[in-house]
């Protein structure tokens, strides 16, 4: 057991933590439609694929509500993410 714990904390030092990256182009519509979220589009359940911790991370379009969208994610959860990205079809 102490062996396998060991195993777990040194597979897991030196990982570099990603954070989400789509490289928009900085006029880009956040609004999530069919064409640009197919997978995600009409899916009510965001960070079953998108990992909270992962989001809002960097600003890379300079869009103007960026820096309240962590702290509002963090509140709010879900429910706030049509706040800039639309209803996704719902």
């Amino acid at each position: 057991m102490l062996v396998m714990g060991m195993m777990v904390v040194w597979l897991g030092c030196g990982v570099e933590r990603k954070y989400e990256d789509y490289h928009l182009p900085p006029d880009w519509d956040l609004t999530l439609t069919q064409q640009n979220h197919p997978h995600g589009f009409r899916q009510t359940k965001c960070f079953y694929c998108h990992i909270k911790a992962n989001i809002h991370e960097v600003d890379r379009i300079g869009h103007a509500l960026f820096p309240s969208a962590k702290p509002t994610v963090d509140a709010q959860g879900e429910s706030s993410c049509s706040t800039c990205h639309g209803t996704n079809g719902n």
